[in-house]
């Protein structure tokens, strides 16, 4: 029998987090509250739009991102609802959509297995909440941006209509001030029936597409024709699609959410929980909320009990549930403790070396450190590219330094990695890097005046900031490593003002950190990181590679490891583990993935995911090395953590066994290290072969990890 459940108090904001309070130090406090230690700048090329109240930094890659840039018009995904400002003529205010799995479009040949890409259709205008004296002039504002949610406000001369947007909502809430409701449909009502079963007034509205949707509101509505429903009184109205039972959304009605606060613990095991704050009241004194997938198959039984009858496709991420509840409590099972620097992988864990894989690593070792010029290598106008090259000679440092234990070779190497970040550091880079003061954040100075968002891959726009600064603080952890063991140990004070500016920049844990917004590239939510920064985009947010997301935050573990901080290096484990889970439903797919389309799941990876859509492919090109090795690069420990042996041979026998012979470039080491993570005796016999050729070699990746790592892991 399972243990009983607790009893739980449903009215406290807090029920199952407490007991494990006490566990760690506040996962999800301040790195500090210290001013950047990079200079600051006024300028920026994308403007913020206009605010009803913003307090705090805003959000650049997050899911509301489409309401802050350009025409503000281009949807938002709460999942299941798609959202959007609709400025059509008598189609002004919020439009609303949801789309079934029966709607999506597959191509670029829809018969083929696996197709290329499906995305859901958007603008579908279901239902549209707005009011009559929206057509005499109105003014849309944003405001209270915060990481899980964002207020909406149309303001006319003579009242207001607010909604506030927050992931995985249930219910579309509009409260209007001194304004009288009224509610739109594009796709036309065929009924509109007033029902029994809650506090507030409820009808049920058929459309012509025969989607179903209940309404709640304070006040009478009627329908006008069949485009229309109008309301008499200011008050609350709250839409929702019907789908199973809709008792529970009779419990609901009335309470709505307006926020959520993200709050943890990290133990033997990861617990996340997300506390929804309430307005309004309800029967229940809950309101609903979805889950995807990769939360609901972790739920603590305290919110799995709040379970009810009620399920909706989300765009990509396979069944959303619905709880009613006022709280989501997760587990999750964290990177294993020995996963540190070392060579690892889940087959074999860290082997260690025979004495002749030693003499081979030594042998390379005594070459490539000596013909790596990681100084002026690094010296380019991309943080991105510089901090690959950076993390190339790192793991070159920790090679020599801690598997070889050659102080002379790893105090050479040493000196070439600090006088290489002796340059970042203090600024001097060709592209120096600026805190900008309008968004928030640390951005390249490329492109910045000009706006030139190809510069660096849109760095200055908010793009990839985990991808290029996990690089750096990743290097940066081996880097100072090293130094405590064969250096003066400066590094770390050195560096660490500057390396926790970029960690603030990417994962500020802290809305007490009053100059970065919270956790700007990881969701929460969503349970992976978005790349996309300040682009309105039809799609949304978007990612294109898995591995370069996990890099940034296995590389905050490593610096929390090394400056004995615990917040960060706990705070990044919960996310690695958050990531297993996620990625390897919604990008990596094993043959047994439930959550893909089945006409899909073939391709192994997603390529780009989008909010709305998976396209097979990258931003640089279609060649398969590409779409699949965006998703491994770099190789390093964490690697065999995300990508399971079992999907890594299944990829590579279905995928990538037939390509990988015809190539004669980088992608090529890429690919054959990646099957060290299944097959370590063929990985490393390829780079330590007398034919091995270094244009086969990432501008990323040395000879020297891959083979120390191929031969650390049984190879």
């Amino acid at each position: 029998m399972p243990p009983p459940i607790p009893p739980r108090d449903y009215q406290g904001q807090q029920t199952a987090v407490q007991k494990d309070q006490n566990v760690s130090n506040n996962l999800f406090g301040p790195v500090s509250r210290d001013p950047p230690v990079i200079p600051s700048g006024s300028v920026h090329p994308v403007p913020l739009p206009r605010f009803y109240k913003q307090d705090k930094p805003v959000q650049t890659n997050n899911f509301y991102g489409n309401l802050l840039v350009g025409e503000q018009t281009l949807p938002v995904w709460t999942h299941p609802y798609s959202v959007w400002y609709s400025k059509d003529p008598d189609f002004v205010g919020l439009g609303i959509s949801h789309t079934a799995n029966s709607q999506k479009v597959f191509g670029d040949d829809p018969n083929a297995n696996p197709v290329k890409y499906f995305f859901n259709p958007v603008g579908i205008c279901s239902l549209l909440l707005t009011s009559q004296q929206f057509q005499h002039g109105h003014e849309l504002l944003v405001g209270e941006c915060e990481r899980f949610s964002c207020g909406v406000k149309f303001n006319c001369s003579n009242g207001s209509m607010s909604i506030k947007l927050v992931q995985g909502m249930g219910f579309v809430t509009a409260v209007y001030d001194k304004l009288s409701p009224m509610i739109k449909s594009k796709v036309g009502i065929q009924d509109f029936q007033q029902k029994q079963g809650s506090g507030l007034r409820k009808y049920v509205a058929t459309l012509f597409d025969q989607t179903n949707w209940v309404i709640y509101s304070s006040g009478d509505l009627q329908m006008a024709d069949a485009n229309t429903v109008v309301g008499t009184t200011p008050g609350l109205v709250q839409i929702a699609k019907l789908s199973g039972d809709d008792r529970p959304y009779d419990a609901a009605a009335g309470a709505y959410v307006v926020d959520m606060t993200l709050s943890g613990s990290v133990d033997k095991v990861g617990q996340y929980c997300f506390d929804y704050k309430l307005n309004g009241s309800s029967a229940s004194g809950k309101t609903i909320q979805w889950a995807l997938p990769h939360q609901y198959t972790a739920f603590h039984q305290s919110t799995a009990s709040e379970a009810v009858n009620m399920a909706l496709d989300s765009t990509c991420k396979g069944p959303m549930k619905a709880y009613l509840t006022k709280q989501f409590v997760m587990n999750e099972q964290l990177p294993p403790a020995e996963l540190q620097f070392e060579p690892w992988s889940q087959l074999h864990g860290s082997t260690g070396y025979s004495q002749d894989r030693l003499d081979c690593i030594k042998q390379i070792a005594n070459e490539e450190v000596d013909s790596f010029d990681v100084v002026n290598a690094s010296n380019t106008d991309s943080m991105y590219t510089a901090g690959k090259i950076l993390d190339k000679g790192a793991f070159m440092l920790y090679v020599v330094a801690f598997i070889l234990k050659d102080a002379q070779l790893a105090r050479k190497q040493l000196d070439k990695m600090k006088r290489a970040f002796h340059r970042f550091i203090s600024n001097q880079q060709q592209a120096p890097l600026v805190y900008e003061t309008n968004w928030k954040g640390v951005v390249s100075t490329g492109g910045l005046n000009d706006g030139n968002f190809y510069v660096d891959f849109g760095n200055c726009f908010y793009n990839d900031h985990h991808f290029h600064y996990g690089y750096h603080i990743h290097a940066a952890a081996l880097v100072a490593l090293a130094d405590q063991s064969y250096g003066d140990g400066s590094f770390l004070k050195f560096s660490r003002a500057w390396i926790e500016t970029l960690i603030r920049d990417v994962a500020n844990p802290s809305k007490e950190d009053p100059y970065f917004p919270v956790f700007r590239c990881f969701d929460f939510f969503n349970g992976h990181s978005f790349a996309n920064g300040l682009f309105a985009h039809g799609d949304g947010k978007d990612e294109e590679s898995s591995s370069e997301d996990y890099h940034c935050y296995y590389g905050i573990k490593l610096w929390g490891l090394v400056t004995g901080n615990s917040q960060l290096e706990k705070l990044a484990s919960l996310i690695l583990g958050i990531e297993k889970r996620a990625i390897n439903m919604y990008m990596l797919y094993r043959s047994d993935n439930t959550v893909i389309p089945a006409n899909f799941k073939a391709n192994k990876v997603s390529g780009i995911l989008f909010e709305n859509k998976i396209d097979h492919a990258t931003y640089f090109g279609l060649n398969k090395e590409y779409i699949h090795g965006i998703h491994m690069l770099p190789i390093t420990p964490i690697s065999s953590y995300i990508r399971d042996p079992q999907f890594v041979q299944e990829e590579w026998n279905e995928q990538l066994s037939s390509v990988v012979g015809s190539l004669d470039d980088g992608w090529k080491g890429i690919l054959m290290l990646n099957k060290a993570l299944f097959d370590p005796k063929s990985s490393y016999e390829f780079f330590a072969a007398p034919n091995f050729q270094y244009k086969w070699l990432d501008n990323g990746m040395s000879r020297l990890w891959a083979i120390a790592f191929s031969a650390g892991i049984g190879g």
